[in-house]
Order: structure tokens, then C-alpha cells, then sequence
């Protein structure tokens, strides 16, 4: 069993991973670290059904959705033979604290940094804490945080700075500052397993349930005057709640979009398959198409 995620060792989708495979999976699963997003989803899509899972960031507080790992998901899922009963899915996820550290090679003098590298999403969560701490620095975007870590090890100079986790300066024997670097307190991730529909994971033990959601993705929604508001009525009516609400571009023209929604169904019988199903009769009727991305427990990391 193979769990792959966004590497190198010592990320935050690393130690999420790890968390994952304990929790959710098998503790026996091996971890395997690609260096991009595609890479990861593009190893378990292509995977035989049971042999492996993925362990991807799909939310953060501050920064919002992960587009490319939504994007790749809904792709994979619009290809399936059938659309309501696609190969993969995200079966489970996961909300864990994020909290990211400035990581230096042992006397580096603040004022001297001239470079801070990371990953863009985690360079975007510090942007106003880098600015107090290290006020001549530029920032530079790596493939991920343990690459970062990585780079400042190799350096000569001390000169530079990456963010990343406490566990990828352990790694590369460097110092870090004790004080998390992120914006505002409550920095968490909510990171999503995905494997192939149908897939029963363990209760796990160490984390707290939180949610039951179905995470959709509508295509062709009537682009006039209350066509956007004709699709959400349509679950109003079927009593969902909806969670999320998000819009992107289809690609091919400005004014076309698809719009990913999460929804409540916590507490429904047959996690709200019978509503869902109601609401994807009604779209059709309309020329909109519903994508199931996953009807999954949400738990949280107490940690």
C-alpha cells in the first residue's frame, strides 16, 4: 500500500500523510514523496484500485482553496466512465494545525537575509511577519518548504531563509526560531485523502469528527441573469446546506466558470444521496452537470 503526497520529507503534507496512514489507512502504508501536486495525483490515478492513496492540502484558513489539487480532482473525476460513480474520489479528510517556523543555518544575522525560500502558499501565510522580521529579504518560491529547508542547508552563505516545519530543520540539522512566522493565529489545513470510490477506512481513534460533506463541482450552469442563483435554489430546496462556494475559470473564454460547492450532509440518511440525487435531476433538466468529487467524513487533528 502506497501513500503518496508532496514532498521531500518534512513537509506539512509529510507529517499529514503520516497522520493519515496512521489514522485512516494502514500504519504499514509506505510514503512515497513526488515533487509536485500532479505528480502525486498523476501516481495514485494511475494506480490499480486498492494499491494506493494520495494525501493532498485542499483548504487553508488564509489562503483559501488549493486550485491545482481541486482542478486535477474534478478532471479525473469528469473522465470516469460515469460521472455519478467516478474511479477516484476524496474519501476522508483531515483539518490539522499549521504552523510555520523561519529555519536558518545557525548564526544568521536577520538584517543580513537577502532571501526567504518556500513554498508560495506558505510564503503568502507569512507575508506580513516576514516583512517585520527580516525587512531586506526577498521572497523566492521553491516546490515546497522541505525543498526550501533543503536549499538553506546547502548554501554557503548565510544569507537566506526558508519556512517550513520544525521537522524538516531536524532533518537538515538547522536552527530555527521558536516563534511560528504565520499571520494569524489558527493557521490550520484541511488536507484530503483520495483513493478509489467505494474504499472503507477505519475509524480512526486520535481524531475528532467534525463534518460529513459531499464536495461537487457543477459545469454549464446558465450563464444569464439568475442562472447561478437558479442552481443553489435547487438545494434549498432538497434542505442542503451549502458550506462552500467557489468559482473558476473553464479555460477557454472569460465569463465561463465552474463552481465548486461543499455540502453538509451530516445527519441525512445515506449521507443525503437521495437529496443530491434530487438536485442532480433538477440541474439536468437546466443543461448543468453535477460532479461528485466525494462524499467523505471531515475530522480534525486535537493536536
Amino acid at each position: 500500500m502506497r501513500l503518496y503526497y508532496l514532498g521531500p520529507e518534512g513537509t506539512h503534507s509529510h507529517e499529514a500523510s503520516a497522520l493519515a496512514a496512521q489514522q485512516l489507512i494502514l500504519a504499514s502504508a509506505e510514503l512515497c514523496p513526488l515533487p509536485t501536486f500532479s505528480d502525486v495525483l498523476a501516481a495514485c490515478f494511475a494506480s490499480p484500485p486498492g494499491e494506493a492513496f494520495a494525501c493532498v492540502p485542499i483548504e487553508n484558513s488564509i489562503q483559501g482553496s488549493v486550485w491545482q489539487v481541486w482542478d486535477e480532482v474534478m478532471r479525473a473525476c469528469s473522465m470516469a466512465p460515469s460521472q455519478a460513480s467516478p474511479t477516484w474520489g476524496i474519501l476522508a479528510a483531515v483539518t490539522q494545525p499549521i504552523h510555520q517556523f523561519a529555519i536558518y543555518q545557525e548564526g544568521t544575522d536577520p538584517l543580513q537575509v537577502t532571501t526567504v525560500l518556500s513554498h508560495p502558499q506558505a510564503l503568502a501565510q507569512c507575508a506580513q511577519t516576514l516583512k517585520a522580521r527580516y525587512p531586506n529579504a526577498v521572497p523566492s518560491t521553491v516546490s515546497s518548504t522541505a525543498e526550501a529547508v533543503r536549499q538553506v542547508a546547502m548554501q554557503p552563505a548565510k544569507s537566506a531563509v526558508a519556512i517550513g516545519s520544525r521537522r524538516a530543520a531536524a532533518v537538515y540539522g538547522l536552527a530555527y526560531d521558536e516563534a511560528p512566522l504565520e499571520d494569524h493565529q489558527g493557521n490550520v489545513t484541511r488536507f484530503a485523502v483520495i483513493g478509489p470510490r467505494g474504499a472503507s477506512l477505519p475509524k480512526p481513534t486520535a481524531l475528532e469528527w467534525t463534518d460529513e460533506t459531499a464536495s461537487l463541482c457543477l459545469r454549464g450552469v446558465p450563464h444569464r441573469p439568475g442562472g447561478l442563483v437558479g442552481a443553489l435554489q435547487a438545494f434549498a430546496a432538497a434542505n442542503l446546506n451549502l458550506t462552500r462556494l467557489e468559482s473558476r475559470p473553464v479555460g477557454d473564454q472569460l465569463g465561463h466558470y465552474v463552481y465548486y460547492l461543499d455540502v453538509s450532509v451530516a445527519g441525512l440518511c445515506d449521507e443525503g444521496q437521495l437529496s443530491l440525487q434530487h438536485v442532480v435531476e433538477e440541474l439536468a433538466t437546466h443543461g448543468t452537470d453535477v460532479i461528485s468529487l466525494g462524499v467523505y467524513p471531515v475530522y480534525r487533528n486535537p493536536g
